[in-house]
């Protein structure tokens, strides 16, 4: 498979190839952080024109490489689409050819460089809002896959923290689980992950000590020609934690400003004779066309312009879900996408005489099928792991709980209409508003996340829906509040989507509206709400006071939606997947089996 494999133009844009060239010469420190895109046009790392040789000028270096992964969200089985520069690849995905994938990029580096000097890093989110092998094993079996692949070091996403911090780190190390644990999970076998956890910005707000023993840094030292380097690895966790989960997950922790830290560590593993460092940061980061833009890169900005002679070499980034290649000043920074669609391959040397890096090339690349690429080959180990949790969590996973209108899968976000609607999270939000109802909480609307709802509701050929299927949509176990709220609270929750150029908007039931252009809010807010009204066309009054169905994350204002915050809570429903469950049971039972919503709630209606 070639360069020109599965090309096609995006959005009308094509990125140019000339932006791959060589690696950039870290040596010279400059004090304005230039952001350069560059471009990935190869489907594996054997392909790859630069990492076939070693350069004259590098044959007395240390070479250096450095594997990495983020949002694996225990995918162990996830296959879909992943845009990687200007291609498209179908059918990617699972940890058994991720585990291929990267086993074949270490296969060739050792070849090549005759090197053991491989490292496989983790930038955060490993397990959370994941499908049921992983999440009714308590994401163990996530775990074993990632010390089966041989991840050495890692750090937090905000998904570590969904059941608090003190339970990622029992499954992270290997501990027997709570009496309280389901027997399932009692019976899964317990072991360490052997993944080395830092984490530089995360202090007990008690003690500003960091949870659990875990360590700003880590040092690792590489060897070749008789001489030997270090090399540093940061961990950073995002400063929008208190956004992203409940409370009662983040209470208890301060998070410190990304470049401050970075900056201050840097310092110290420079004192440490460290000169060659690598961030893993669950920051994000995207490249679209020619630019790459996001927090990271505002990051490195600020550490560049602060401290422009840093030796950070390599940048790991995580949070965003989307593909990046590029370099800020003289740092690359890569993200692979989500879900072990993909993987990052950063390759270089270091100065044995400085410990600085000489030079990087990084690239990112699809985790293939086998059907695509045969000579890849499966890791068994792997493979047996996924294969005992689907066995393990078999009954319940495959139990058919109800039936769709038409064998036909119910498609969520990566399907959204332009006016940012889905299928899928407009029948969770059905689902909320008519089992609040059911249960007497007289609810008006219903509202929820988009990072809420996670996948297609698959259909079987049958027409039937298993549980399985169901809780890969709602994952989380939230739990569901009637809060009551004025028209004008509705009003600014739905405004808030427009925010942050709608990286968070909400799917929504009872409920329409009509939206158009903003010029004054600039590219960050560019649209405003109109009108408001019930689903039956009747105005929603701003003065006047109405129940809503929200999750117990919206209501601690996650994901910057301020409006829902505090609000009065009239009444508790139950979990979000145990709800949406019962929806499908219950529309099965009437006669009437679920089908895709209408895409029509929200309405566009251009220039104002």
């Amino acid at each position: 498979m070639g360069k020109h494999y599965w090309r096609h133009i995006l959005m009308g844009t094509v990125l140019v190839p000339a932006l791959i060239a060589g690696g950039v010469d870290l040596s010279a420190n400059a004090s304005t952080a230039k952001v350069t895109t560059k471009s990935d046009n190869y489907t594996m790392p054997t392909e790859q024109p630069g990492y076939k040789t070693v350069p004259k000028k590098y044959k007395t270096a240390i070479p250096v490489q450095v594997l990495g992964i983020n949002d694996l969200h225990g995918g162990l089985e996830t296959t879909g689409y992943v845009n990687i520069g200007s291609s498209t690849y179908q059918g990617v995905g699972t940890v058994n050819r991720l585990a291929a994938g990267l086993d074949q990029a270490q296969h060739q580096f050792k070849t090549v460089q005759h090197s053991n000097n491989t490292f496989r890093v983790e930038a955060g989110d490993m397990v959370g809002a994941s499908p049921a092998n992983s999440t009714l094993l308590a994401h163990e079996s996530t775990m074993h896959a990632l010390r089966a692949m041989k991840f050495q070091i890692g750090t937090l996403g905000n998904h570590e923290f969904d059941h608090g911090l003190g339970e990622f780190n029992r499954i992270l190390t290997g501990q027997k689980p709570a009496a309280t644990a389901s027997q399932l999970i009692k019976d899964y076998p317990h072991q360490n992950s052997n993944i080395k956890l830092v984490v530089a910005n995360v202090v007990k707000k008690s003690d500003n000590k960091r949870p659990y023993g875990y360590k700003p840094y880590v040092i690792k030292t590489v060897k070749a020609h008789g001489k030997t380097a270090k090399v540093g690895f940061i961990g950073i966790e995002t400063t929008d934690l208190p956004t992203l989960t409940l409370l009662q997950n983040y209470q208890d922790y301060k998070i410190l400003d990304e470049a401050k830290t970075i900056k201050k560590y840097d310092r110290i593993l420079n004192k440490k004779g460290v000169k060659a460092v690598v961030v893993l940061a669950h920051t994000g980061v995207s490249t679209y066309g020619k630019q790459t833009t996001g927090t990271a890169v505002d990051i490195l900005k600020k550490v560049n312009q602060t401290d422009p002679k840093n030796n950070i070499g390599l940048y790991v980034a995580g949070h965003s879900h989307q593909y990046a290649n590029a370099t800020v000043g003289k740092t690359h920074v890569v993200q692979a996408v989500y879900t072990g669609k993909a993987y990052n391959n950063t390759q270089g040397y270091i100065n044995p005489k400085t410990g600085k890096f000489m030079r990087l090339v990084s690239h990112v690349y699809p985790v293939l099928p086998k059907t695509l690429a045969p000579k890849v080959k499966d890791n068994a180990k792997v493979s047996a792991i996924v294969a005992d949790a689907d066995k393990r969590v078999a009954p319940q996973v495959n139990a058919v709980i109800g039936k769709a209108a038409t064998a036909e899968t119910i498609t969520g976000r990566l399907n959204n209409s332009k006016t940012m609607e889905n299928a899928a999270g407009e029948l969770v939000v059905d689902g909320q508003l008519y089992e609040a109802n059911k249960v007497g909480s007289k609810a008006d609307f219903a509202m929820t996340n988009n990072g809420g709802v996670r996948s297609d509701l698959v259909v079987q050929p049958d027409k039937s829906i298993t549980w399985g299927a169901a809780t890969a949509v709602q994952p989380f176990g939230n739990i569901l509040q009637v809060v009551s709220m004025t028209g004008q609270q509705i009003k600014d929750a739905l405004n808030q989507q427009y925010d942050q150029k709608q990286q968070y908007y909400l799917q929504i039931s009872g409920l329409k509206y009509t939206y158009t252009n903003n010029p004054a809010g600039g590219a960050d807010t560019p649209y405003k709400v109109e009108q408001v009204t019930k689903a039956n066309g009747d105005p929603v009054e701003m003065d006047a006071t109405y129940n809503v169905v929200i999750n117990d994350f919206l209501h601690g204002g996650g994901d910057d939606f301020a409006a829902f915050k505090d609000t009065k809570i009239v009444s508790s429903i139950g979990t979000d997947t145990d709800t949406f469950v019962n929806y499908i049971k219950d529309m099965t039972a009437a006669g009437t089996p679920v089908q895709a919503p209408k895409l029509d709630r929200k309405v566009f209606l251009g220039a104002n």
